[in-house]
C-alpha cells in the first residue's frame, strides 16, 4: 500500500467495497422464497427482509446527517418500511438510492472535512464528539455486522450465499 495512502482514499475504498458486497447479497436475495424472506431470526432484527430494512436505514440516516440533506434528530428517525422492500427488485432500488447518496456525499469531503469532529445531541439525551472518519467507519463497519446477520441467515436456509471478504472485493479491483 502506497504510504501517502489518505483516511479518505482509505474510507472511499471501504465503501467501495460496501457497496459491492450489499449488491451481491441482494442478488443472493432472489433464491429465496416468501417464507424464508420474512421467517423470523435474522440474529436481532427480525427476519431477513427486517435486517435489510435495518441495514439500508442506518445508512440512509446516518448519511442525510453526513450530507446536511436533514438535522441529526430527522435522520435518526429515519426507517425504511420492510414491507416497502417486499422483493429483490424494490430492494435493489432503495439500495441504489442509498449508494448514490453515499456516493455523492463522500466525494464532497476533504480529507480536511473527514479529520474534523462532529458532535450531536440524539433525541435519547445521548451525546457524543467523535471525528468525521471514525463515524464514517462506524457506518460501513456496521454494514460488515449486518450482511453477515443476513448471510448467516440465508445459509440456514440451506444456499450458499458466497464470499462477502473485503479480501476478495479488494483482489477482484486489480
Amino acid at each position: 500500500m502506497n504510504p501517502s495512502f489518505s483516511r479518505l482514499e482509505m474510507i472511499k475504498m471501504f465503501y467501495a467495497f460496501n457497496s459491492w458486497a450489499t449488491g451481491q447479497l441482494i442478488q443472493v436475495l432472489a433464491q429465496l422464497n416468501e417464507e424464508q424472506w420474512i421467517a423470523p431470526g435474522c440474529s436481532g432484527n427480525g427476519s431477513i427482509r427486517e435486517t435489510l430494512a435495518h441495514l439500508l436505514s442506518a445508512q440512509w440516516g446516518w448519511f442525510s446527517w453526513f450530507d446536511k440533506s436533514l438535522s441529526v434528530e430527522k435522520s435518526v428517525a429515519l426507517r425504511i418500511n420492510p414491507d416497502g422492500i417486499a422483493t429483490p427488485e424494490k430492494v435493489t432500488e432503495k439500495w441504489q438510492q442509498i449508494d448514490q447518496q453515499t456516493d455523492a456525499c463522500l466525494q464532497k469531503f476533504s480529507e480536511a472535512d473527514v479529520n474534523e469532529s462532529w458532535s450531536a445531541t440524539l433525541p435519547s439525551g445521548f451525546s457524543m464528539t467523535l471525528p468525521l472518519w471514525q463515524l464514517l467507519l462506524h457506518v460501513a463497519n456496521h454494514g460488515t455486522h449486518t450482511r453477515a446477520q443476513i448471510i448467516a441467515a440465508i445459509r440456514r436456509f440451506g444456499y450458499d450465499p458466497g464470499s462477502y471478504e473485503f479480501f476478495r472485493f479488494a483482489l477482484s479491483q486489480g
